[in-house]
C-alpha cells in the first residue's frame, strides 16, 4: 500500500503529465498511475525508419501558449501546413476553398443570443445555399467528430472564439512527431518528486475530504490526500472508473457532453503519386464523397509519402471493431476510387499502412469531446474540484472553446496543478 504520496494522478495523457510537472516542480510528492504500457495518451506517434506516422493527435491548432512554449523549450520543428484544398464531387475535381470560405461565413451567422439548439437546427433553419450547408454539416461531423444532431450551438460559437484567439487559421505539424511534445513535458518532470507506474489501471476512487485511495484492477491499493483524475471522457462515460462515494454532479456534467468517435488509416507509399498530376501537387486536403472515408490530407510540407483517411462520427461507426488490416483495405479502396486508379496498384506501391481504433480503445472510448445541446458549460462542470480533494482535467473539463484539442488538454492540466497547490496551502 502506497501511503507517501501527497497526489495521486490517473492518466499520462498531456493534462496528468503537465501536472505532475507542476507539482513536482513546486516539491509535491506525485505517483502517476496510467493503464496503458505508455505515456501520451492520445498522443500516439508512430517510428518508421525513415519518418513519424501520427495515430493520434497530429495537428497543432494556431499558436496556442501552452503548446509555444513547450516548443521553445526544447526547439521543436514546427511545420505550417499549407492550405491547398481540393473537392470531389462525383467525377469532377472542383477548388475547395471557395466552399470552405462559405462555410466559415455559415458559422459566422450562429446565434449567440438565442437558446442553445443543435446544429442540425441551425442548419434546417438556415436559408444558405444547400452545398454550403451540406458542407457545413460534414464539417462539423468531421473536425469536430460530432453528431450535428446533438452537438450545441453554443459550444460551437465557444470553439470559433478560442480558435481566434490563437490564430487558428494557421495550422502546424510536428516535422520529428508529436511524441517530442510528450518527451518534452515528461523530461521537465522533476523525477525525484514523482513516480510513474505504467500498466495499472485503476478501477474504483474510495474518498472523503482530504483523502483518495485508487483501488486498481490487480487489487493495489494507493493513497494520497488529494486525487486528480485526467483520464479521458469516453473513460468516465462508460464506467471505467467508479467513485465511492458517488459524484452525481459530475454525472451531470457527464450527460452534458459526449465522445467523438474516429478512425483514421495512415498510408505510406513509395512516392507521392499524386503529385504525378498538376492540380495534387503541394496538396494538403481532400475533400470527397466517399462512403467510408470522406476526408484525407497529405503530409505536405513534410516530404514523407504519407495520405491519411479520417473517418469520424457515422463513418467511424461504420468501420469500428473491423481488424487493423480491414481497415486499411477499406483505405485503399477508397483511395483507389478517389483517384481513379487501380487497387492493386496501390497495394503494390504500398510500404505500410497503420490505424488505431479510438472508439474501441478501452482507455480512451473515443477519439475527443464535444458538448451536446444545454452542455456548453458542462466541461467547467466537469473539471470543478471536490472538496478540496478530488480534481479533475483533460480536454473534456474544458468549457472556453479548446476542448478536443492538445492545448487544451495542457491548459486543463495547468488549471488542476493550481487548484492543487492552492488547496495543499490551505490545508
Amino acid at each position: 500500500m502506497n501511503t507517501s504520496s501527497d497526489v495521486l494522478i490517473i492518466g499520462a495523457g498531456a493534462a496528468g503529465l503537465i501536472a505532475a510537472r507542476e507539482l513536482s516542480i513546486a516539491g509535491m510528492r506525485v505517483l502517476v498511475v496510467e493503464a496503458r504500457d505508455r505515456i501520451g495518451g492520445r498522443i500516439l506517434t508512430h517510428l518508421t525508419p525513415d519518418y513519424p506516422v501520427e495515430l493520434g493527435a497530429e495537428f497543432v491548432h494556431g499558436r496556442p501558449p501552452e503548446i509555444g512554449h513547450l516548443v521553445q523549450e526544447a526547439c521543436l520543428e514546427l511545420a505550417e501546413i499549407e492550405w491547398n484544398v481540393k473537392r470531389r464531387k462525383g467525377n469532377r475535381w472542383l477548388d475547395g476553398g471557395d466552399l470552405m470560405s462559405g462555410v466559415d461565413r455559415l458559422l459566422e451567422k450562429l446565434p449567440s443570443d438565442q437558446p442553445d439548439q443543435s446544429f442540425q437546427d441551425f442548419i434546417d433553419r438556415s436559408d444558405s445555399n444547400p452545398e454550403i450547408k451540406e458542407m457545413a454539416l460534414r464539417f462539423v461531423e468531421g473536425f469536430h467528430a460530432a453528431d450535428p444532431r446533438r452537438i450545441g450551438v453554443h459550444s460551437l460559437i465557444r470553439s470559433n472564439a478560442a480558435d481566434e484567439r490563437v490564430d487558428a487559421d494557421h495550422q502546424y505539424r510536428f516535422a520529428q512527431g508529436y511524441e517530442g511534445l510528450v518527451k518534452t513535458i515528461a523530461n521537465g518532470i522533476n523525477w525525484r518528486s514523482c513516480e510513474l507506474r505504467l500498466s495499472t489501471e485503476v478501477k474504483q476512487v474510495q474518498w472523503k475530504r482530504g483523502q483518495s485511495q485508487l483501488k486498481t484492477a490487480s487489487g493495489e491499493e494507493l493513497r494520497a490526500p488529494r486525487c486528480l483524475v485526467a483520464v479521458p471522457l469516453g473513460v468516465l462515460k462508460a464506467g471505467g472508473i467508479r467513485f465511492d462515494p458517488a459524484l452525481p454532479e459530475k454525472e451531470k456534467a457527464l450527460q452534458g457532453l459526449e465522445m467523438g468517435p474516429v478512425i483514421r488509416a495512415s498510408l505510406c507509399f513509395r512516392d507521392k503519386f499524386w503529385e504525378a498530376e498538376s492540380p495534387f501537387r503541394k496538396l494538403s486536403f481532400l475533400f470527397t464523397d466517399d462512403p467510408r472515408f470522406p476526408t484525407w490530407w497529405t503530409s505536405h510540407p513534410l516530404p514523407f509519402p504519407i495520405i491519411t483517411g479520417w473517418a469520424s462520427g457515422h463513418y467511424a461507426r461504420g468501420l469500428s471493431q473491423l481488424k487493423a488490416e480491414q481497415v486499411i483495405d477499406c483505405a485503399l479502396q477508397s483511395l483507389a476510387n478517389i483517384f481513379a486508379l487501380e487497387v492493386e496498384r496501390l497495394r503494390r506501391d504500398l510500404q505500410a499502412g497503420f490505424t488505431h481504433d479510438w472508439p474501441a480503445d478501452p482507455f480512451s472510448c473515443g477519439a475527443y469531446s464535444y458538448a451536446v445541446m444545454g452542455g456548453s458549460d458542462a466541461g467547467r462542470e466537469l473539471g470543478a474540484p471536490v472538496a478540496g480533494t478530488l480534481f479533475f482535467a483533460g480536454e473534456a473539463t474544458d468549457s472556453d472553446g479548446q476542448n478536443g484539442t492538445v492545448h487544451g488538454a495542457i491548459a486543463s492540466g495547468l488549471r488542476a496543478a493550481k487548484e492543487i497547490l492552492a488547496a495543499d496551502q490551505r490545508r
